[in-house]
């Protein structure tokens, strides 16, 4: 039976993105094709994730060498590898953040009709109290880095990534740089709200732009000029009154 196709955006602009026009530019379109096929081959696993040792299978699948496929995952900043050794793609995590979303809440409403209902079958006060100490044991786990990621990566809504534009990748490289302790730099802020701080972001870019521009003489400058020029001529009106004296 053949397995179930799951969707995912593929943007109509994508060829003009500057790490693809590079894949472009030294693969050609097969590299262009590669690209695509591992974006697919990504989503079809559950965790969007592919191991990094069984690349030589994707090749023979994809009817390429194995070192192509490398190539295409290491070399131009459009996926990255997991502490475990498997490689993702951080925008197609970006790109199903609807998914996502959506398939949390159906997750969330599930599991509470669920307790619902298991509430209404128990009757004793020791029952629900188990069933609450459950939730709290579960929180306390600590979630793995690349969850924590991923988690980041998603709460970037799709507006945001449009005003971010170029600066995307400087953007999420920078607030999940992770420190000794594993601590991304956006865990450690006190308050953390994306959009405000894409805001900033976007805002501090325009201005350094705005600063380098070449700056035109203003009227200060000229002034100076002709003040200069002033006391020019009048050294040489007085060197010649003293001459002819």
């Amino acid at each position: 039976m053949e397995k179930e196709g799951f969707y995912f955006p593929h943007f109509s602009n994508a060829r003009h993105d500057r790490k693809i026009k590079r894949l472009r530019l030294e693969l050609g379109i097969e590299g262009y094709g590669i690209y695509f096929m591992l974006l697919e081959t990504l989503r079809d696993q559950h965790d969007l994730c592919y191991p990094m040792g069984d690349i030589d299978l994707l090749a023979d699948e994809f009817g390429t060498s194995e070192q192509k496929v490398r190539v295409v995952v290491c070399n131009y900043g459009l996926f990255d590898v997991s502490d475990d050794n498997a490689f993702f793609s951080p925008r197609l995590l970006l790109y199903l953040e609807p998914y996502f979303k959506a398939k949390e809440q159906r997750i969330k409403a599930g599991k509470a009709s669920a307790l619902k209902r298991q509430a209404n079958d128990r009757s004793t006060t020791v029952q629900q109290s188990k069933v609450n100490e459950s939730k709290v044991n579960e929180s306390k786990v600590k979630k793995s880095l690349l969850e924590r990621k991923n988690e980041f990566l998603l709460s970037i809504n799709q507006n945001n990534i449009e005003r971010l534009n170029d600066q995307l990748d400087s953007f999420i490289d920078y607030w999940t740089e992770v420190d000794s302790k594993e601590n991304m730099r956006f865990e450690k802020e006190k308050f953390f709200e994306v959009n405000r701080r894409v805001s900033t972001w976007v805002s501090r870019i325009y201005n350094k732009k705005e600063f380098e521009k070449p700056q035109q003489p203003g009227r200060l400058s000229r002034f100076v000029e002709l003040s200069q020029n002033l006391d020019k001529l009048a050294d040489q009106l007085y060197s010649n009154n003293d001459g002819t004296n």
